[in-house]
């Protein structure tokens, strides 16, 4: 089995957690016996071409390297598109993102190519003379609100996959009411997570005070302001804990303002987002890990790994999270925007650890299974295999 996994998002450095779900998902079917080969944009002090372990990454360049910023964004490009010297760069980017892909079709002579998010990935290998899997993660699919173009794209690469795959049933349900008609149903197929990694959280002290995490974009709708908010009623309740905000984004300024406004800020400690290996000990030192999206996630990557490590989750019922937390058994969700009833659920999980321990015990027993390298591995393998089965020239 020869597969070309190709992605905007993909690890540049030891570490990086940009596209590491993809780089596990990679290096499994590698062990598993596969020849595995990425297609991912250059970033400024990558190499062009490398091999880690048995998967060979090539990079594609589109400009020079001070310029080369779109890719590895956590997300679809599109945001990074905003940028106006970015904005100048995407025809460049797009147009070698899709040259780049099918010369390497051509070149590595896959059995499947595996796209991940159907936007640029698999937009750039959609063609009836590649056989292709798109996954889609969840900001891709949101692309779909934007109507005109996007949607007859989307539906065009979807259309033409000989398989499409989601990491939630939420996501699925949603691309199957977008794309229309497919050929096949969505499947819904978990990331790998590096379980015995994020699993020597555990080993990690508590921080006392307790600690209530949050780790991830800073941007609207994620409801880092709502959070925010129920650690001050949290403070005023006088209940003890200190609050720790781990990312970066645009609302950052924000959001320190609003701290300062809420008279919490010295109970807060910001950081930036911290290379992959050191996530379990953030984790494992925090009682709780709190997602309070206001919008739809496409699952909540986070709170998998929290549970791993040792931590207590709170979630809100919004998109795939409640795969993820289910209320009382593996953690607990809170009502989004609703500062005083997240407020709540974190303090009685402050307030009973038997409650925490349970919970924590239940939900890293039930994600251990289900987001193994090893169990994410062999389902793909078997998608891939149906695939090169109708493709029997390749």
């Amino acid at each position: 089995m020869r597969i070309l996994v190709v992605t905007h998002n993909y690890p540049r450095f030891a570490g990086d957690p940009a596209g590491a779900y993809v780089a596990r998902l990679a290096a499994a079917a590698a062990s598993d016996g596969a020849t595995v080969q990425v297609l991912a944009p250059h970033a400024p002090g990558t190499a062009v071409d490398e091999t880690v372990g048995a998967v060979r990454t090539q990079r594609f360049r589109y400009g020079p390297a001070a310029l080369e910023r779109i890719g590895y964004r956590g997300d679809t490009p599109s945001r990074a598109f905003r940028d106006p010297l970015t904005l100048a760069m995407a025809p460049f980017y797009l147009g070698q993102f899709r040259r780049s892909a099918r010369r390497a079709a051509a070149r590595f002579a896959p059995n499947v190519v595996h796209a991940h998010w159907w936007f640029p990935a698999g937009w750039a290998v959609s063609t009836p003379d590649i056989p292709y899997v798109v996954t889609s993660h969840g900001s891709d699919v949101r692309l779909f609100d934007r109507g005109g173009w996007w949607r007859r794209a989307g539906r065009r690469v979807l259309r033409r996959a000989g398989a499409v795959t989601a990491v939630s049933r939420f996501l699925a349900q949603d691309l199957e009411r977008e794309a229309g008609p497919l050929a096949r149903p969505v499947t819904v197929a978990s990331m790998p997570i590096d379980v015995e990694r994020f699993a020597t959280g555990r080993l990690t002290p508590k921080s006392v005070p307790p600690r209530v995490l949050y780790a991830g974009n800073l941007v609207p709708g994620k409801g880092v302001d709502v959070l925010l908010r129920a650690h001050a009623v949290l403070h005023r309740r006088g209940v003890a804990c200190r609050l720790k905000i781990l990312g970066e984004g645009p609302a950052r300024p924000e959001l320190e303002r609003l701290a300062a406004d809420l008279g919490t800020a010295g109970h807060i400690d910001w950081s930036p987002f911290v290379p992959q290996d050191r996530m379990p000990a953030e984790y494992g030192a925090s009682a709780i890990t709190v997602l309070p999206s206001c919008v739809a996630e496409g699952l909540g990557l986070t709170l998998v790994e929290a549970l791993l490590a040792g931590s207590a989750v709170v979630g809100t019922p919004s998109g795939g999270i409640p795969e993820v937390v289910q209320d009382g058994e593996t953690g607990l969700l809170a009502r989004a925007g609703d500062p005083e009833d997240l407020a709540s659920a974190i303090a009685r999980l402050l307030e009973d650890p038997a409650l925490r321990d349970r919970l924590i015990a239940t939900g890293s027993a039930r994600v251990r299974d289900t987001y193994s390298a090893a169990t994410a591995s062999l389902r793909f393998l078997a998608l891939y295999d149906a695939i090169a089965a109708r493709h029997p020239a390749r």
